[in-house]
């Protein structure tokens, strides 16, 4: 993730896969999201789930549902410090780079158990409602990426290694664990237009929260590829105060899509078709197979609410990337 000066608006979110090899070589495909590029929220399923969730479609980041949009090839070695240290030098068809690009990130082992493997960018982890100052503090990368976090196992990254949202939602190993994660965003709460300086916050990235509440479960769509949930007593404003929540399978690999509104938002109709939370997300599974939660990011550009298209409104904007993860990853954070 990239976090640009607060009046410039240039940040830009990744999402994809880590591949390292015994040989010491790595390689990277991701798709990719600019602010200024301001991209599209797109239909990805219908969330036909029931009850009192509304029928509406499920909308992710256009692109996500295609194939990685880059990539990078490269090596990689420990630093004395005990920091794994990633040099990209080629682009993902093996074209040489103008000059190589370098990553340096926190390692941390041992987790769930010993199946599984996180990596965290020095800037990632702080107090919730916390800000941290762009550039920010701590080297992480030779360019303009400033936070990262990441999980790793040895388990396929192949469409067959992740969990379902039948799984999650009516699995034991799945629907009584709650899910919580940490969630940096840039957005106009947290910048500071008369220094030029960006100001990125640290926030929950939504949890915490079980699949299969006695009280409030998630739903399944009918055709099993979705779910979805009324999250109450959530921030939304207005006289109804739930919040929309969907997850969709899409594409293959590991992953996910997520999207979030509030119901107040939508005046009375039943879906609310503008200025959603869209989070592609990435499954964690762990060396055993089993299902520990996701990472993702949030490409949020705002719509006119008239017309649905981009208003070049750079202020509204909300880029971040963020982990939801079971109780067996979540670090112990200064949560304040």
């Amino acid at each position: 993730m990239d976090t640009a000066g607060s009046n410039n608006y240039r940040n830009w979110v990744r999402l994809g896969y880590y591949v390292f090899a015994n040989d010491g070589t790595v390689t990277t495909s991701y798709w990719n999201w600019a602010q200024r590029d301001q991209p599209k929220r797109v239909d990805a399923m219908t969330a036909d789930c029931g009850g009192n969730v509304p029928t509406c479609a499920v909308r992710t980041v256009e692109g996500f549902a295609g194939s990685p949009t880059g990539g990078f090839r490269g090596t990689y070695t420990y630093a004395t410090d005990g920091r794994l240290v990633v040099t990209w030098s080629k682009d993902a068809s093996g074209a040489a780079l103008n000059s190589p690009l370098t990553e340096r990130w926190n390692l941390e082992s041992g987790l769930a158990n010993g199946a599984a493997a996180r990596m965290t960018s020095p800037t990632f982890y702080g107090a919730y409602g916390n800000n941290v100052q762009v550039p920010a503090s701590g080297e992480f990368s030779s360019y303009t990426a400033n936070f990262g976090i990441g999980y790793g196992s040895n388990a396929s990254l192949d469409r067959e290694t992740r969990a379902t949202m039948d799984q999650l939602v009516n699995d034991p190993r799945y629907n009584a664990q709650s899910y919580k994660g940490a969630f940096v965003v840039a957005k106009a709460s947290s910048s500071d237009p008369a220094t030029r300086v960006g100001i990125v916050g640290r926030e929950g990235s939504g949890g915490t929260w079980t699949f299969g509440g006695t009280s409030n479960p998630w739903k399944l769509c009918s055709g099993g590829s979705c779910m979805g949930w009324l999250q109450p007593n959530t921030s939304c404003a207005g006289t109804d105060k739930d919040r929309v929540r969907y997850i969709a399978e899409i594409g293959g690999g590991r992953r996910n899509t997520e999207e979030y509104w509030c119901q107040s938002l939508a005046q009375g109709q039943p879906c609310y078709k503008y200025n959603s939370h869209p989070r592609p997300m990435l499954q964690i599974i762990d060396d055993s197979g089993k299902f520990q939660g996701w990472v993702g990011v949030e490409a949020f550009t705002h719509v006119d609410t008239k017309t649905g298209l981009p208003d070049s409104s750079w202020v509204e904007g909300y880029w971040g990337i963020f982990d939801n993860v079971s109780s067996a990853l979540q670090p112990r954070l200064p949560v304040t």
